[in-house]
């Protein structure tokens, strides 16, 4: 599930923070590496390729964690201890391997990253000091451009399973009929109807920004029949998707902020509808 299920810690220090970032990172690669070895044990060739680019992105993002010590002046930096709940398999390496994908693995990085994402947000909303509410910032950017990078292979690997024609959509509707979801699980005085309450006014402005663009959803026409979670789910590829074809600055930092909100909605509604 796509959401922290404790507060996350306090960051008090930037070798504190690049730690953290460290052992983050560290725990991807070593769970995509398990993963990747089980895959060859049982005879899965195609998704040990699928694991083993999730760890040469992982090596990536880790890579830049070190460079930016460097900078700092922290070459020797310690790795610090991870968060709890942000790296979670998901049980693949239980599953039987018959019914694992790369539409499935992808999903559960997709789900990491989003994690990931959340977990930096809150550091940087909760920061003692303004230099780590901005390096937690700055991580967290770099968290949402990792969400879109694996949702964009979700979506290859999805298509490359199953060919589905869809009818498009404006985004208006979509943002609309999200709209009426957030309202009534808002009025149904759930675990989170605060929290989602406060997110409703972020809608009117994201369809002011963005709202005569059309979507084409993945097999689907019918906005009635779309889940909370679907319409989430979908929103988020659409602004995480401008963010990258943008060439303004102003538009695109806009679309990383759309895409923030509906990470956080994301959160909020598998909590309460899943």
């Amino acid at each position: 599930m796509t959401e922290l299920t404790r507060e996350p810690m306090i960051i008090r220090s930037m070798p504190e923070l690049l730690a953290t970032a460290k052992a983050m990172e560290s725990e991807a690669i070593a769970g995509y590496e398990l993963l990747a070895d089980d895959m060859r044990r049982v005879g899965k060739p195609e998704l040990v390729g699928v694991f083993e680019r999730l760890i040469a992105e992982e090596r990536t993002h880790l890579d830049s964690v070190m460079d930016w010590s460097a900078q700092l002046g922290m070459a020797n930096l310690p790795t610090g201890k991870e968060p709890d709940e942000v790296f979670d398999d998901e049980g693949m390496n239980l599953t039987n391997p018959a019914l694992l994908s790369a539409y499935r693995a992808f999903s559960v990085a997709v789900r990491n990253e989003e994690r990931a994402f959340l977990f930096w947000t809150y550091v940087s909303a909760h920061a003692p000091t303004p230099d780590i509410a901005l390096a937690a910032e700055r991580m967290a950017r770099e968290e949402l451009g990792h969400v879109s990078l694996l949702r964009r292979e979700r979506r290859l690997a999805f298509h490359r399973q199953k060919h589905v024609q869809s009818d498009t959509i404006p985004l208006g509707r979509l943002e609309d009929r999200l709209d009426a979801h957030l309202q009534r699980l808002a009025r149904e005085g759930n675990s989170v109807s605060k929290e989602l309450a406060a997110l409703l006014q972020d809608g009117s402005e994201r369809v002011f920004t963005f709202g005569g663009r059309p979507l084409n959803p993945d097999g689907l026409s019918d906005v009635e029949e779309i889940s909370p979670v679907a319409l989430a789910e979908l929103l988020l590829d659409f602004y995480l998707g401008e963010a990258e074809r943008s060439r303004d600055e102003e538009t695109r930092n806009l679309a990383q902020q759309y895409a923030g909100q509906l990470v956080t909605i994301l959160a909020l509604l598998r909590r309460v509808t899943m």
